[in-house]
């Protein structure tokens, strides 16, 4: 039986060794943290009639959206606080979930990405649904923070395009704005620069009465449905202390080429 010279035999576990610390290299960035979010944020705003421009609902149970019987139209506002994701980490996912308790009509639910700072506010209806006279610091149709920091334009400012939009239908179960280009780009875009992190404001059918929504807020009693930001991120790398080790990758390949000057010795 023909036996291996010392070359060959160096070079295959020279090779070995590489192969191992490539793979080792691919599995390790493949890494990524999640985190779930709850509001630090979420309101109500109304409109359909001059007075209505001034009815807020900061600290109620539920968000409302779309349009009332009466015309009344409502949009939900929400912001999370993303300071537990690493600055320098690039998202994954990112995945907006709501529980929804009552429904008038199914329609799609867009989700727009907000451009000034808004306050909550103490405003309570209950479950009226119609908003109350706001108080110093509710976010209204056309204060984003009663009574004196009116919106640029009234309904909130935000973008024009939607980040997400989903069909939303029956009550009493979840709903998601998952993964959509323009939602990842927005929580990307807030982790990158904080201050520009104002939230999202979510717009239901507003043309048709009758077609009213209700979630769950932030404040609701059942905490499994409350709304939620589902994150999925790769975190920056630690920095190096000392002495910078090779990478992986550059240590399968300086092991490769060892082993074909091996190989190709005389």
């Amino acid at each position: 039986m023909a036996t291996m010279g010392p070359h060959v035999a160096a070079f295959r576990c020279i090779l070995h060794v590489g192969a191992a610390a490539l793979a080792l290299s691919v599995a390790g960035g493949a890494r990524a943290d999640t985190l779930v979010l709850n509001p630090v944020q979420d309101a109500s705003i109304f409109t359909g009639t001059p007075t209505s421009d001034s009815l807020a609902e900061g600290s109620g149970d539920y968000l409302w959206l779309s349009t009332t019987a009466e015309g009344l139209a409502r949009r939900a506002l929400l912001r999370f606080d993303l300071g537990a994701v690493p600055p320098g980490s690039v998202l994954r996912s990112a995945r907006l979930v709501l529980y929804e308790s009552r429904s008038r009509t199914d329609h799609p639910v867009a989700v727009h990405r907000l451009l000034a700072s808004w306050t909550e506010g103490p405003a309570n209806a209950g479950g009226s649904g119609t908003g109350v006279a706001a108080s110093n610091g509710d976010v209204t149709w056309r204060l984003r923070s009663h009574p004196t920091l009116p919106w640029q334009q009234p309904g909130g400012d935000h973008l024009p395009n939607a980040s997400a939009t989903t069909l939303v239908g029956l009550p009493n179960q979840t709903y998601a704005w998952a993964d959509a280009p323009g939602l990842v780009a927005d929580v990307q875009q807030w982790v990158n620069a904080p201050a520009d992190n104002h939230g999202w404001i979510l717009i239901g059918d507003e043309t048709n009465a009758q077609s009213a929504k209700r979630f769950e807020s932030r404040n609701n009693a059942v905490a499994v449905n409350r709304p939620r930001l589902e994150l999925v991120f790769d975190p920056p790398a630690p920095p190096a202390e000392g002495d910078v080790p090779l990478p992986l990758w550059a240590l399968a390949l300086l092991a490769a080429t060892l082993g074909w000057r091996l190989q190709t010795r005389p």
